[in-house]
């Protein structure tokens, strides 16, 4: 779903967390979704937003910071490893 929005240029750049959900369907299967896209954007390409441990290392650097630094499809695609990560060292069976 992500990649087919980043198609339509519909860029979120908040990936977070917060910001992705999971729930259970009626035969058991899980899906997942991303929510508020309130931090979306067409893709002027200087957007830098979201929480600083989910972000792209790239978009933390200096010349993100002056706006020198076109955000990419790569930078979300690092922010959901980075959220991966952080739910396997953080949940065990299922509990935080």
């Amino acid at each position: 779903g992500h990649y087919a929005l980043w198609g339509q240029n519909v860029h979120h750049h908040d990936i977070s967390l917060n910001n992705l959900m999971v729930y259970k369907t009626s035969d058991g299967r899980y899906i997942g979704t991303l929510i508020e896209f309130d931090f979306s954007s067409s893709p002027s390409g200087q957007e830098h937003t979201g929480i600083v441990p989910f972000m792209a290392i790239e978009l933390l650097m200096h010349e993100a910071i002056e706006g020198q630094v076109k955000h990419l499809y790569r930078h979300n695609t690092e922010s959901f490893i980075w959220v991966l990560t952080w739910v396997c060292l953080h949940y065990q069976e299922g509990l935080l």
